[in-house]
């Protein structure tokens, strides 16, 4: 019997995607005020926007699968140092130039997402982590919901005041992290290690040197349109509301929030739920064709109430199934690639951030609403269509007996002979 792995040791990944996220979100309030304060064209902002994502998207798979090899805590520590040297250059910035080094700056050390994603795939037995891995999304979803609001009001010290707080916040999470995150990278015994708790390389582990087994190729297919779709609409919502339906900034920002009060909601009443009765593969593939006509039903909106209806059933499709997705690929690689295999899904999402302001922006450019829809429709065909084959690999977390992988255990040295 393995000893189940206590929720509250994951804690500290919890507050590191939710500082890590928190810190970006709460300049969105001052991209006028970059135009203004650096005469800076809409486009130069845009592109400092996209420039974090550009960086992460090189340098996180990087990190993770480093941290595969040295240890997920130290690199999640420096990750984090390197996100806290970039608040401190975003502190200083008088000029557009200092301001793009500080996102590059963080853009590098963007790796608390994958490496947290991989320590759940260590730790957690997988009929366990696609509720983990939507913890992390909750993590993320509260971030953007508070963030915004913080900038707002901090706004009277300009972004000095939110790069302060950003940057005690990180501070803060770079020395609980380093007090209560425990190493979870699985490592082959020493029998002169002298440590009473050490992760251990089980045979299953050794089995394979290469990530990409069928399951696994399906697997990120399915995640990488997931998260296409996911980018359009998140970099280009408030596009399509404010030039489409021409609502005001300050109700776009109250459809936003309402994006990460749905998304907890829910996650803590539904969720759970659901899964349990229904299992994580259906559970998914119910998520994923509420998809496919939530973003259709994009196309003939017209009203802020109807907005308001939609995005009430995408903030479910999501809920329901990207944190079953993201756990599912996990499950397909052994636990020596969970690191690598975190570090191509983030590699992807942060992709979808630079891919999906420019094809959005293309769509919105169209006459009306319906190609825009129209696309994201059709692109969430896919995983749905990928998503009765995977329920073909017996990932259903109410069958134990079927689990074809577990966590590593920790056993103590006395065991070793």
């Amino acid at each position: 019997m393995h000893k189940k792995y206590e929720y509250r040791d994951l804690k500290p990944l919890w507050i590191s995607v939710f500082v890590d996220i928190l810190g970006f979100s709460i300049i969105l309030p001052f991209l006028p005020y970059f135009i203004a304060e650096f005469n800076a064209s809409p486009v130069i902002i845009g592109f400092l926007l996209s420039i974090n994502a550009i960086f992460g998207f090189f340098f996180g798979p990087i990190l993770s699968k480093l941290s595969d090899t040295y240890g997920r805590k130290p690199m999640m520590m420096i990750s984090l140092a390197g996100t806290f040297v970039g608040f401190i250059i975003l502190i200083i910035s008088n000029n557009i130039i200092v301001l793009l080094i500080s996102r590059i700056i963080d853009g590098i050390f963007s790796g608390q997402f994958p490496i947290a994603r991989a320590i759940i795939g260590d730790v957690v037995s997988p009929e366990e982590r696609p509720k983990q891995m939507t913890n992390i999304g909750i993590a993320f979803g509260s971030a953007f919901l508070i963030g915004p609001v913080i900038g707002g009001i901090l706004s009277s010290f300009g972004f000095i005041g939110p790069g302060i707080l950003a940057t005690i916040l990180t501070g803060f999470t770079l020395v609980y992290t380093s007090l209560y995150l425990k190493e979870s990278l699985p490592r082959k015994p020493d029998l002169k290690e002298s440590q009473a708790d050490l992760p251990v390389i089980t045979e299953l582990d050794m089995k394979s040197s290469s990530i990409w087994g069928n399951k696994t190729l399906i697997l990120v297919i399915q995640y990488a349109f997931i998260a296409m779709t996911g980018g359009i609409l998140h970099t280009t919502f408030s596009l399509f509301a404010g030039i489409r339906l021409g609502l005001e900034p300050l109700l776009v920002g109250i459809l936003l929030t309402l994006l990460g009060v749905y998304q907890i909601f829910f996650r803590l009443l539904v969720f759970n739920r659901l899964r349990n009765s229904i299992g994580d593969p259906k559970t998914a593939l119910i998520g994923l064709g509420s998809y496919i006509i939530s973003y259709l039903l994009l196309g003939f909106t017209s009203q802020a109430w109807e907005l308001i209806v939609i995005l009430f059933f995408i903030s479910f499709a999501g809920s329901m199934s990207q944190g079953i997705v993201t756990g599912f690929t996990s499950r397909s690689v052994d636990s020596r690639n969970q690191g690598k295999i975190m570090g191509i899904t983030n590699g992807i999402d942060n992709l979808a951030q630079i891919i999906g302001p420019i094809f959005g922006g293309i769509l919105l450019s169209l006459n009306g609403t319906l190609p825009y829809a129209l696309v994201l429709s059709l692109l969430s065909v896919v995983p749905f269509i990928i998503g009765f084959q995977v329920l073909k690999f017996g990932y259903d977390n109410r069958d134990l007996e079927k689990t074809k992988q577990i966590p590593t255990e920790l056993i103590k040295p006395e065991i070793i002979k």
